[in-house]
């Protein structure tokens, strides 16, 4: 049979027998259900499951072994039929059947049920007699009794299932920020993205007023046309270019960059490169983009080239590939100051 894991709390496939007023995965009742304890508020006390409160009705704050044990052992009593203190496979397999488990949509059917009944009726008949005597269906119960009495007084008091509850949250909390973790590999979330586009910007912020100026923005343009150059496009083309994404950012138009400009560019762009709206963005997402903007130069270019001279004819080089700001996704990230 299987037993739980630990000190989970959280609702868990068990054998049938198991489940408290038949709340399985085959279904039933979810008053009785070892349910999930939502994570607490901050502040806020950590929550008991459900069972606790319906075992300790006199509201003592403690649950007794012998009070467990009984409250567990209610689905045994409900298929004991004769009321003989055992179990037959017959009886048994009522389990199987309403009200015990239902039909419903991605749940198994009544023949799977009962395939998965014979399978841990055997598991809980551990003498192999043929029948599930009550010793037998009571073991497991007392062995999940034991992982929440912790100080061994034979009650389960409430700061010791709290402790219980909340060591299992931080545990299940651990494991989804590991499973984040893993599936966040080689890509970028949004805040990452507008870090580094302010990073960026504050490179070319020289005077360190927290603003762009279109001076500075201009810097973007590279080198003067020259030996010193080696960009193939014309300086003067190079920087209409950067200026009309200056102009195209600078939505209030005064001239400047401030953060907050900047901030809403990035996250405009952030939601155009992510094309699976998955709030993330890929090597794959990323490379679309720069493509993109490749073929958006290549649209404007003959429109920022000088006119061709009399008597022959220019032709407009071919764009350098222009790069996307910022370094490609999963870089360690900084924070804008």
């Amino acid at each position: 049979m299987r037993r739980p894991r630990g000190a989970a709390l959280k609702a868990r496939r068990l054998p049938l027998l198991l489940a408290v007023a038949a709340a399985t995965a085959f279904g039933g009742p979810a008053a009785a259900q070892t349910l999930p304890v939502p994570p607490p508020q901050a502040n806020a006390p950590v929550p008991l499951p459900t069972w606790f409160h319906e075992i300790d009705t006199a509201k003592k704050g403690e649950v007794s072994r012998a009070d467990f044990v009984k409250f567990r052992m209610r689905t045994f009593d409900d298929l004991d039929a004769n009321k003989d203190g055992k179990l037959t496979l017959e009886e048994y397999l009522k389990i199987a059947e309403p009200p015990f488990s239902s039909d419903g949509p991605g749940k198994p059917g009544l023949e799977e049920r009962r395939t998965r009944a014979r399978a841990e009726f055997k598991t809980l008949d551990t003498n192999g007699n043929g029948a599930i005597e009550r010793v037998e269906a009571e073991m497991p119960f007392h062995a999940e009794f034991n992982q929440y009495d912790t100080d061994r007084d034979n009650k389960i008091s409430e700061p010791e299932l709290r402790l219980i509850v909340l060591n299992s949250l931080r545990r299940e909390e651990q494991a989804r920020r590991e499973a984040e973790a893993r599936n966040r590999a080689g890509k970028m979330s949004i805040n990452e993205y507008i870090d580094i586009q302010l990073r960026e910007a504050d490179r070319l912020d020289k005077n360190n007023d927290g603003r762009i100026a279109a001076s500075e923005y201009q810097s973007l343009a590279g080198a003067a046309d020259g030996p010193q150059s080696q960009n193939p496009l014309p300086f003067e083309v190079r920087r209409k270019l950067v200026m009309m994404k200056f102009t195209e950012i600078d939505t209030n138009k005064d001239g400047v960059l401030d953060r907050v400009e900047l901030t809403a560019y990035a996250v405009g762009q952030f939601l155009k490169m992510d094309l699976n709206n998955d709030r993330f963005l890929t090597e794959d997402e990323f490379r679309k983009a720069q493509e993109a903007e490749i073929e958006k130069m290549r649209n404007i270019l003959p429109t920022l080239m000088p006119a061709p001279q009399k008597g022959g004819s220019a032709q407009p080089p071919k764009p350098a590939p222009v790069q996307p700001q910022g370094p490609k996704p999963g870089l360690p990230q900084g924070t804008p100051r």
